[in-house]
């Protein structure tokens, strides 16, 4: 599990206006969410870019440091402009050690499938993340799914995935995360949708 690091201001300032001038300063106006309510920040917008490259898509904890106390956290939101893909705003939600926690972690694929290479099937990853359940010590960073055996027609579902100490799935256990569709089905699929157009 990565643990990452990162230094918050207090902010006393809402709105518009304040979150503008902010941002103008280099700062990113952010939201710590826990049990006793929620209070603003704010944070560094290039302190945060390394963090989020340091990150990846993998999940992970956050410590958040201010001037009077620290905080472990989550990220669960992230708000960028469409146009320039700058940071304008971060929701943190605090964890505690000692508690559970549900939160999603990425879907890697290893491997080619049998049925992409021998049977003409193709690969659709219809989950990219997945739901956990876990302590903040037992987060997992990702899920790694080797598809090699997977022939055309099969599927890989949330029951089947790898088991890890300490973390729960508490998706349906026969949510399907990743399907080899062989041709005969993507045809099907295909006819199915053409008809549906034409009604």
């Amino acid at each position: 599990m990565k643990r990452l690091n990162l230094a918050f201001s207090n902010r006393t300032e809402k709105g518009r206006h304040p979150a503008s001038r902010l941002r103008k300063l280099g700062r990113i106006p952010s939201v710590i969410y826990g049990k006793s309510g929620s209070f603003p920040v704010s944070i560094d917008d290039v302190e945060f870019r390394m963090l989020m490259r340091q990150k990846g898509d993998a999940a992970a904890t956050v410590e958040l440091v201010g001037d009077d106390k620290s905080v472990l956290t989550i990220i669960t939101e992230v708000q960028r402009n469409t146009i320039t893909d700058r940071f304008m705003h971060v929701d943190f939600h605090e964890i505690s050690a000692g508690e559970k926690l549900t939160t999603t972690v990425p879907v890697h694929v290893k491997g080619e499938a049998y049925g992409v290479k021998n049977e003409k099937a193709m690969l659709e990853i219809v989950r990219h993340r997945v739901a956990v359940r876990c302590l903040p010590e037992h987060l997992i960073e990702l899920i790694e799914i080797d598809v090699t055996e997977l022939r055309a027609g099969q599927n890989i579902q949330i029951k089947d995935l790898p088991k890890f100490e300490g973390v729960e799935y508490p998706g349906d256990p026969k949510g399907v995360v990743i399907a080899c569709i062989g041709e005969d089905s993507a045809a099907g699929e295909g006819e199915k949708s053409e008809k549906d157009a034409a009604k």
